[in-house]
Protein backbone atom coordinates (compact mmCIF):
# COMPACT_ATOMS: atom_id res chain seq x y z
CA UNK A 1 0.00 0.00 0.00
CA UNK A 2 1.00 3.82 -0.06
CA UNK A 3 2.53 5.26 2.51
CA UNK A 4 -0.50 7.96 2.50
CA UNK A 5 -3.69 5.51 2.19
CA UNK A 6 -5.77 3.83 4.98
CA UNK A 7 -5.34 0.63 5.90
CA UNK A 8 -8.70 -1.41 5.37
CA UNK A 9 -8.62 -2.33 8.82
CA UNK A 10 -8.45 1.58 9.89
CA UNK A 11 -11.17 1.73 7.24
CA UNK A 12 -13.94 -0.63 9.05
CA UNK A 13 -12.37 0.61 12.66
CA UNK A 14 -14.03 4.03 11.43
CA UNK A 15 -16.99 3.02 9.90
CA UNK A 16 -17.55 0.76 12.77
CA UNK A 17 -17.51 4.01 15.33
CA UNK A 18 -19.74 5.98 13.00
CA UNK A 19 -22.25 3.43 12.48
CA UNK A 20 -22.23 2.98 16.64
CA UNK A 21 -22.41 6.89 16.68
CA UNK A 22 -25.38 6.96 14.22
CA UNK A 23 -27.20 4.50 16.37
CA UNK A 24 -26.50 6.15 19.27
CA UNK A 25 -27.56 9.05 17.50
CA UNK A 26 -31.18 7.78 16.49
CA UNK A 27 -31.91 6.06 19.79
CA UNK A 28 -31.53 9.82 21.32
CA UNK A 29 -33.89 10.86 18.91
CA UNK A 30 -36.80 8.41 19.44
CA UNK A 31 -36.11 9.02 23.27
CA UNK A 32 -36.58 12.48 22.62
CA UNK A 33 -39.85 12.19 19.74
CA UNK A 34 -41.18 9.48 22.46
CA UNK A 35 -41.25 13.01 25.29
CA UNK A 36 -42.43 14.98 22.55
CA UNK A 37 -45.69 12.98 21.48
CA UNK A 38 -46.28 12.07 25.09
CA UNK A 39 -45.93 16.17 25.88
CA UNK A 40 -48.46 17.06 23.09
CA UNK A 41 -50.97 14.76 24.17
CA UNK A 42 -51.20 15.44 27.63
CA UNK A 43 -51.27 19.20 26.62
CA UNK A 44 -54.11 18.37 23.41
CA UNK A 45 -55.87 16.36 25.83
CA UNK A 46 -56.18 19.06 28.68
CA UNK A 47 -59.51 20.70 28.79
CA UNK A 48 -58.46 23.83 27.47
CA UNK A 49 -60.88 27.05 29.28
CA UNK A 50 -62.11 29.86 26.37
CA UNK A 51 -60.80 32.71 26.86
CA UNK A 52 -63.83 34.92 28.13
CA UNK A 53 -63.41 37.93 25.76
CA UNK A 54 -64.03 35.47 22.94
CA UNK A 55 -67.43 33.92 24.54
CA UNK A 56 -68.77 37.95 23.56
CA UNK A 57 -70.61 38.54 20.67
CA UNK A 58 -68.84 41.65 20.22
CA UNK A 59 -64.99 39.79 20.10
CA UNK A 60 -66.97 37.03 16.86
CA UNK A 61 -67.85 40.32 15.13
CA UNK A 62 -64.66 41.62 15.35
CA UNK A 63 -62.69 38.68 14.25
CA UNK A 64 -65.84 38.96 11.19
CA UNK A 65 -65.15 42.37 10.52
CA UNK A 66 -61.01 42.60 10.59
CA UNK A 67 -60.94 38.62 8.48
CA UNK A 68 -63.39 39.91 5.92
CA UNK A 69 -61.03 43.13 5.37
CA UNK A 70 -57.91 40.98 5.20
CA UNK A 71 -60.01 39.02 2.34
CA UNK A 72 -61.00 41.81 0.13
CA UNK A 73 -57.51 43.31 0.62
CA UNK A 74 -55.94 40.27 -0.40
CA UNK A 75 -58.64 39.95 -3.47
CA UNK A 76 -57.51 43.39 -4.34
CA UNK A 77 -53.89 42.52 -4.73
CA UNK A 78 -54.48 39.60 -6.59
CA UNK A 79 -56.89 41.73 -8.79
CA UNK A 80 -54.32 44.71 -9.23
CA UNK A 81 -51.43 41.79 -10.28
CA UNK A 82 -53.67 40.05 -13.45
CA UNK A 83 -55.16 43.10 -14.62
CA UNK A 84 -51.26 43.91 -14.66
CA UNK A 85 -50.48 40.70 -16.10
CA UNK A 86 -52.75 40.70 -18.64
CA UNK A 87 -51.52 44.34 -19.91
CA UNK A 88 -47.72 43.03 -19.97
CA UNK A 89 -49.03 39.87 -22.06
CA UNK A 90 -51.21 42.03 -24.18
CA UNK A 91 -48.18 44.63 -24.78
CA UNK A 92 -45.48 41.25 -25.73
CA UNK A 93 -48.24 39.83 -27.90
CA UNK A 94 -48.84 42.87 -29.87
CA UNK A 95 -44.74 42.82 -30.36
CA UNK A 96 -44.73 39.93 -31.34
CA UNK A 97 -47.61 39.67 -33.48
CA UNK A 98 -46.16 42.99 -35.05
CA UNK A 99 -42.69 41.13 -35.77
CA UNK A 100 -43.75 38.24 -37.42
CA UNK A 101 -46.73 40.19 -39.62
CA UNK A 102 -43.53 42.27 -41.14
CA UNK A 103 -41.17 38.89 -41.32
CA UNK A 104 -44.16 37.70 -43.08
CA UNK A 105 -44.45 41.02 -45.72
CA UNK A 106 -40.90 40.96 -46.29
CA UNK A 107 -40.98 37.28 -47.26
CA UNK A 108 -44.03 38.02 -49.34
CA UNK A 109 -42.32 40.97 -51.04
CA UNK A 110 -39.14 38.33 -51.75
CA UNK A 111 -36.70 39.41 -48.87
CA UNK A 112 -34.50 36.47 -47.22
Amino acid sequence: MSEGAPHSRDFSLTNRTQHSEGSVMEAELAKVSDELDRLIERRSSEAREPDPIELEPSYAESVRRYNSAKDAARRAEWTEFHEAQAARHRRTLRDLIARHEAQARNLAEGGP
